[in-house]
Order: C-alpha cells, then structure tokens, then sequence
C-alpha cells in the first residue's frame, strides 16, 4: 500500500473511530444503570452490541477489495447496525420513543458505522480496479463555455468520446471534426476552390446513337428481269404465272406483268 493510501485509510479510520466510540459509551451508560452486572460484562455487553455491524461492514470491505460479491455482508451489516440503533435510541427517548437529542444522537452513531465504512470501501475498490483496468476512467468533461454556445456540438463531442474512451476535450473535438468531415464527404459534398467557385465537372459529351442503316434490298433490274422471263418462258411456254414467279424470283403480280407486256410483237422484238 502506497503512502497515499494509507494516509487516505487513517482518516477514513477518524470518523468510524469515533461513531463507534460515541455509540459503545451511550451503549454502557444505559447498561450500567440498568444491567446488575459486573463493569467487566456491561463492557463487554457494549462492545459485543456494538462490534456486530462493525465485523460485516470489515468482511463486506475485505470481499470489495477482493473483487468479490459484497452486497449480502453489506446489505446484514446495515440491518444490525438499524437495530442497535433503534436500541440506543429507545434508551434515551422520551415517553411513546419521543425524540430527544441524545437519542437521536446515540442512535445514529450506531446507524451510520457501516455506511461510513463502506464509502471508504467503495473508493478503495474502484482505485484498485482502475488500476487493473476493469473499469473506465472518468468520462470526458467540457466547460460550461462550450455547452452554453454550443450545446449541439458538445453533446455530438461527448457522444462520440464516450464510446471512442476519449476524456482530453482537445482530442474528443479533433475526433469528432474529423468524423463531421468525413460523414460530408461521403454524402456527396461538392468541393469549393479558394475562390468560392465550384469547380466545373468534365462530363462526357452525349453522341447520338446512329443505327446501323440496313442494307438496301438489291432490286433487279428490269433488263435483268425480261431475260429472266424470256428464258424461263422459251424452256416451257405453258407453266403458270406461280411457277413463273418461282423461276424468276418475284412475286406472281411481277411475273404476270412481264408475262404480258412480252406477249406483244414489239415487246418481244425490243427484248431480243
């Protein structure tokens, strides 16, 4: 134990000392005026009553250091040291438990023992489990200056240190200005030159789709078409105009049309 420490323990030690001290003397002067028996047993009586709530508060303190469950020693300590209190208190009250000072008074010494000694517990194992690191050190504090003019900002600050663990109130602003930063530059933020003018966006200049044109169908020519009328005609004069149409590739109402304008002389004659 440091010397810190054990300054910190010998004046915790002060007022339980003394609590304790005020208690066992009204605790004997009751018994020696109304106990018939030796000074030696209303002593030890005073100090058994007494040393009840003082050894649970010790064994609760002892279980605190030892990180282990403490509330059941803590919570029987408390209930001891209520009833030696109401005891002191009915030895020096007024008829019907009327209040007076030394009642009150003597019954609190007694009451208030292991509520005393556990403040000092609780100190003592918060220190030794900060020091091992089970628990987090204190939360970030930032001035009234910063929660006056800037009560948003601030509550943005602390709600980002306290899950970061930060508690210097330089490094929580810096990380949350930084997370600001970062929060508008993923939510599409345009960027501003010294200038104040946007800069300008390259985008690429829209070009028209042009289809692909499709292939002018390829007609014959009406030379090309005569011949191949005539031709299929002299190899068999008498097949139908369907069949003239299949021969020539064209439709039946080609095939007729040049089926009949060849059928004249002058037809005939200009296509030999």
């Amino acid at each position: 134990m440091t010397t810190a420490r054990k300054g910190r323990a010998a004046v915790a030690a002060v007022p339980v000392v003394l609590v304790n001290t005020v208690a066992f003397a009204g605790q004997l002067a009751f018994l020696r005026a109304h106990l018939p028996w030796p000074f030696a047993g209303q002593v030890m009586m005073a100090v058994a009553l007494e040393s009840i709530a003082v050894y649970l508060a010790f064994h609760a303190h002892a279980a605190l250091l030892a990180n282990d469950s403490a509330l059941r020693l803590r919570l029987a300590s408390y209930g001891f040291a209520l009833l030696i209190g109401a005891l002191n208190y009915s030895h020096y009250a007024g008829p019907g438990w009327r209040p007076t000072f030394a009642a009150v008074a003597v019954g609190l010494m007694s009451a208030s023992s292991p509520w005393l000694w556990a403040i000092h517990s609780r100190r003592a194992s918060r220190d030794a489990m900060l020091a091992a690191g089970l628990i987090e050190p204190h939360a970030l504090r930032l001035g009234p200056t910063r929660w006056l003019w800037h009560p948003y900002r601030s509550a943005r600050v602390m709600w980002t240190a306290t899950w970061d663990g930060v508690t210097e109130p330089r490094e929580a602003v810096t990380r949350w200005d930084a997370v600001r930063h970062s929060a508008g530059r993923r939510g599409g933020r345009k960027a501003v030159t010294a200038g104040g003018q946007r800069p300008a966006i390259d985008r690429p200049v829209a070009t028209a789709r042009r289809r692909p044109k499709k292939a002018a169908r390829r007609r014959p020519a009406a030379a090309d078409t005569e011949a191949a009328v005539l031709s299929a005609l002299a190899t068999r004069p008498d097949m139908t105009n369907g069949e003239l149409a299949t021969a020539i590739g064209a439709s039946e109402r080609t095939a007729r049309r040049y089926r009949t304008r060849l059928a004249t002389p002058d037809a005939a004659a200009t296509a030999t």
